[in-house]
């Protein structure tokens, strides 16, 4: 499958029209959307999104996210307001049985394409939400080009402004050996959950420079320069990131120094500890699903984030040797 976003037809508010009365909409409420039972995404059409909000009070704001394949219209929904106590039974309802659950941890169980959808929904929602006013004259501002863009009402400013990402670096740093990974555990994760290192790149700082110092700045460990390589990028809506995927190599022999504010732990994990981790299957960012994989396993030494996230990615490059 291929996502179009189609930018050509953003200006035409007849054919976004037209496109929206036959469209499958992703539902997005709060940093959530509608699953089905085995973490399928589910779709709705128009009909199923105005008996929603008909009966939860809830507003709905649409975004052309593109066509599918050329042939299929597909558009982000945002639930703004309405009675958050009966908006997921509701929606259930409507759905045939889907319910809500987490974007962050439950993106990465979807196929590559329905991953590309919810996440691309789930940026412009943020994005909607987070900017009603112009940041020029602090006017407020309408939607325009089918949700993708903002302009200031105030007829002597009329200020435009776009979605933005935020650059975060994350990496996976090897000894120079390749036998050793650095990773770290974020007071957010499970227990033992342990992942790639990452952090924002400042204003006037290659990507290069901020791997450099976000590893020193959490962990103590200087890298060598030189050895950073890119691998890839995720998009990030949480709110508003995109992480840009490195490997590097650093000495395993100098002493860590963990900032605590940052970092529960980082340690350097050998690669059959790593390997052992992999096959942990599930959406193990979440607590009872840690849970019960150390319960079954309890030799595992860590976990680390599923398939379908950037640092798993990274991790399974190391793993196979290509970086």
């Amino acid at each position: 499958h291929h996502l179009d976003r189609a930018t050509r037809l953003r200006s035409s508010e007849e054919i976004m029209e037209e496109l929206a009365n036959e469209a499958q909409y992703i539902v997005i409420y709060d940093n959530q959307t509608l699953f089905c039972k085995d973490w399928d995404l589910t779709r709705l059409n128009l009909n199923q999104i105005e008996e929603l909000c008909e009966k939860t009070g809830s507003t709905p704001v649409s975004t052309f996210l593109g066509m599918l394949d050329g042939v299929e219209a597909m558009f982000g929904v945002d639930l703004i307001g309405g009675n958050s106590d009966i908006i997921p039974s509701t929606a259930t309802a409507i759905s045939g049985g889907a319910e809500f659950g987490d974007v962050r941890t439950g993106a990465p169980l979807l196929s590559s394409i329905d991953n590309e959808l919810v996440l691309h929904a789930m940026a412009l929602a943020q994005w909607q939400r987070q900017a009603p006013y112009c940041t020029a004259c602090g006017s407020p501002t309408i939607l325009l080009e089918a949700g993708t863009c903002r302009e200031c009402t105030n007829s002597s400013c009329g200020q435009k402004s776009w979605p933005r990402q935020d650059p975060s670096m994350i990496a996976v740093i090897s000894s120079p050996d390749k036998e050793r990974v650095l990773l770290g555990r974020s007071l957010r994760h499970p227990p033992k959950m342990y992942t790639a290192l990452a952090g924002f790149v400042e204003a006037g700082e290659t990507f290069e420079k901020a791997v450099a110092r976000e590893v020193y700045e959490e962990t103590g460990v200087r890298i060598d320069e030189d050895s950073v390589e890119y691998i890839g990028s995720q998009p990030w809506p949480f709110p508003q990131s995109i992480m840009i995927g490195f490997s590097a190599t650093a000495d395993d022999s100098q002493q860590l120094n963990v900032d605590e504010n940052e970092l529960v732990d980082a340690a350097w994990f050998d690669r059959d500890q790593v390997k052992a981790a992999a096959t942990v299957p599930g959406a193990v960012m979440r607590k009872e699903v840690a849970k019960a994989a150390m319960e079954k396993d309890p030799t595992l030494e860590l976990l680390i984030p599923p398939k379908g996230v950037l640092a798993r990615t990274l991790l399974d490059t190391w793993l196979d040797r290509r970086i």
